[in-house]
Formats: structure tokens, sequence, C-alpha cells
């Protein structure tokens, strides 16, 4: 639907227009509000249809939508999150010559929870620890590529969380006293190669 809505707001003087598969691997944590719990980074991958739309040589627009799986792990459990992320990324364009550049980007993204919600787990058989998964999440991206031909690029993006990732519920003695500042936000690093036809 996104997509869609991008053509049909499209100007008639946009320069060019390319739709493609855009995927690759993510590198995800979880940011938590205290140190009483430990969270470690996992990898994970992304993957699906992408638009770009360049309204000036030097300025575009992109659009995808992907199904993601985002790995991380929240005090030794492993939370794996199921998304269908919609990436919208102002694009500036930096070209060498027709074909290739390097580009900058920025743009805000949702996410829709598609996978398991609840995730519980016990530490040390003594205390027990439940994240809760939301429904969706709001994050903002920053990422840089490099164009190297008309069908192909290859770029970075961190995507910092803006919304709550989940709930968390630590019984441990340390997080239980201050429990209303466990709010868990993911963060992720994406690796990314995308084909356009």
């Amino acid at each position: 639907m996104v997509v869609m809505a991008m053509f049909a707001v499209m100007p008639a003087n946009a320069q060019g227009i390319a739709f493609g598969v855009k995927g690759g691997v993510n590198f995800t944590k979880m940011s938590i509000d205290n140190d009483a719990v430990n969270s470690e980074s996992g990898v994970g991958f992304f993957i699906g249809p992408t638009l770009k739309i360049d309204f000036l040589p030097f300025l575009g627009i992109q659009g995808s939508v992907m199904y993601e799986q985002a790995n991380s792990k929240v005090d030794g459990e492993k939370i794996k999150r199921q998304s269908i992320i919609v990436p919208i990324d102002l694009r500036v364009n930096l070209k060498l010559n027709e074909d290739a550049g390097i580009y900058l980007a920025t743009g805000p993204q949702v996410g829709f929870n598609v996978g398991e919600s609840d995730f519980s787990w016990n530490d040390t058989s003594t205390y027990k620890n439940t994240f809760q998964m939301k429904k969706s999440m709001f994050n903002w991206n920053f990422g840089a590529g490099a164009m190297l031909s008309k069908h192909f690029e290859v770029g970075v993006v961190y995507s910092l969380g803006i919304s709550k990732t989940g709930e968390l519920e630590a019984e441990i003695d340390k997080a239980k006293a201050n429990n209303n500042e466990l709010k868990p936000k993911s963060r992720t690093w994406q690796i990314s190669a995308t084909y356009f036809f």
C-alpha cells in the first residue's frame, strides 16, 4: 500500500523510477534503561520489495515493505522479533557518473509485529522474567551507501528505536525496585544489497 501511495503522489517530472528487491542482515540490541538487566545483540535478516523515485538527479525518496527477523538477548534469553517493517527515506544522491555514486538517507520506519508476543524465562531458577512485544514500533533511520550500477546498490543503516519495543517485567531485586525504568528500545544496524529491475 505504501509503494502504491508513492506512485500516486509522484510528480510528473520525476527523473527516475526504479522497482527492486532489497535484503540483508541486521544486528539488533535492546537498549534497556536499567543496568540490572543484561542485553546482547543478535543477528537476523530482512527482505522485501522496494521502490525508488528520483525527483531530481540529486534528490529522491525510497520506500520498502519488508519482512524482518531481528534477534537479541535479554538477560540471557533469546528474543526473536518477526515484523513487517516499512521504512521511507529521503535520499541525497551524489553521482560520480550516470549510474554510479554514493547516497545518504534518513527517514521514519514503522514496524508491525507478526510473530510471538510473549517471552518468559527463569533467572537462576528463582526469578521469573517476562518480555511482551509491542504490536507496533517506530524507528528513525540514518543510512549511507553506494550505487554500484544502474541495477545494484549496497548500503548500511542505523535504525534508532524511538518507541518502546516491548514491556519487560524483570523480577530481580535491583530491577524490581525501579521497575518503571525498564523501557526496552531496539537499536539495529542493517547491511543491505538492493537489485533494481
